[in-house]
């Protein structure tokens, strides 16, 4: 049996990612298995609508099922967004491949990272000299692939990307064995506003659906269209009550509190405390954005305020839940960890552990449903067959 994982998003599923669906499936794989955000995505901002249609439009797609990836790493860094992912991927039965999608040619990403592979010394030495000067991860990470491949700029500027190349590191650190599957993205590029292509982003998508013209982009949104957009016109969230959320939890913060968030290093807590004092959630991000600290790992940071977010519990033990599958999916290739039943959560969170991991997405619900004036908690959730 060949197996093959997807990390995704889905903030909502477009034509584009039944596009990679099929083009995974037409090389002989005989489940896909979606790992997907749930709540909040990477860029700490609210789903564009519930994670139960996102997955089920997933399945509809062409998975055989998805996986949540807990709140924890679906709002992490590049890094350990990827290796979040691989946590559970790795674990998957016959896994043999994880797909992903690039904005260049899979030779070029492979190439790229086999000659970080080749120049392993040279290239820490790089990034860490890079960082300890003051760089963010990114640019520091860029300089070093820069140093040991030659001039790849086009590669750093795409999200995509990076993820590529940290779900390649993430790879070799949990299951060399696996190979990737990288399909070159095609139509819009990421962030793209344009609707005019054949393929559009999910930015796009979700800006338009804003701006009143969900008429621009029905065609591509494939499946649930009607629902998708209803639920995302009635629950749209309030983002104004999470931005004050957000300015009280880092005003109430000690800054040794602050420095034990997940994506606090480098003294950023003394930056966030020196501007905490405004009441405003913008003017707090960009007095805190520097070459070091770009938006979104303010963002990240001020999310991490709000639900949470110790970095110590990156290395903790976790349990998740199957979201979606196909009415014959088998089971038996899923990870123990991975539950499909809201008994099971709770039971596996017995382990203090696990619990406290628990406790964030626990948490993330608790302010999504809130911000979306939506009823219920993380355990008002059924897994959802197709």
């Amino acid at each position: 049996m060949t197996n093959c994982a997807i990390v995704c998003e889905y903030n909502p599923f477009h034509t584009g990612h039944k596009y990679q669906l099929d083009a995974v499936r037409n090389r002989g794989i005989d489940n896909i298995v979606c790992i997907m955000s749930g709540n909040f995505v990477q860029s700490a901002d609210p789903a564009f609508c519930d994670k139960s249609l996102r997955a089920e439009c997933a399945v509809r797609g062409g998975a055989d099922a998805v996986i949540e990836l807990p709140t924890l790493y679906a709002t992490a860094s590049a890094q350990y967004f990827a290796e979040g992912a691989l946590k559970i991927s790795a674990q998957i039965k016959d896994i043999k491949h994880i797909a992903m999608g690039a904005t260049v040619s899979p030779d070029k990403i492979l190439s790229i990272y086999d000659a970080k592979s080749k120049n392993s010394e040279a290239f820490h030495n790089i990034f860490y000299r890079e960082l300890k000067s003051g760089k963010s991860y990114n640019i520091a990470n860029a300089t070093a692939y820069s140093a040991v491949y030659g001039p790849c700029d086009d590669i750093f500027s795409d999200p995509n990307n990076i993820l590529c190349l940290e779900y390649i590191s993430a790879i070799e650190k949990y299951s060399p064995t696996i190979e990737p599957i990288i399909i070159e993205r095609v139509g819009a590029s990421y962030g793209s506003l344009s609707t005019d292509e054949k393929y559009i982003s999910a930015t796009a998508i979700r800006h338009a659906v804003d701006c009143g013209n969900a008429d621009k982009i029905s065609d591509y949104i494939p499946y649930l269209k009607d629902d998708i957009i209803a639920w995302h016109n009635a629950h749209r969230p309030n983002l104004g009550a999470y931005e004050i959320m957000a300015v009280y939890a880092v005003k109430s913060m000690a800054p040794n509190i602050i420095k034990n968030l997940k994506d606090c290093s480098e003294g950023l807590e003394h930056l966030i405390k020196k501007y905490a004092d405004t009441s405003d959630y913008n003017t707090l991000i960009n007095s805190s954005v520097s070459k070091r600290y770009g938006i979104k790992r303010i963002k990240r940071l001020l999310f991490d305020a709000v639900t949470n977010q110790e970095k110590e519990l990156l290395a903790c033990s976790f349990v998740t839940r199957l979201l979606a599958c196909k009415q014959d999916f088998d089971f038996s290739i899923l990870p123990g960890f991975v539950k499909t039943n809201n008994a099971d959560i709770k039971k596996a969170s017995e382990n203090t552990e696990i619990k406290r991991v628990l406790s964030v997405d626990e948490r993330a619900a608790a302010l999504y449903n809130s911000i979306c004036s939506v009823g219920g908690d993380y355990y008002n959730y059924s897994l959802i067959k197709v």
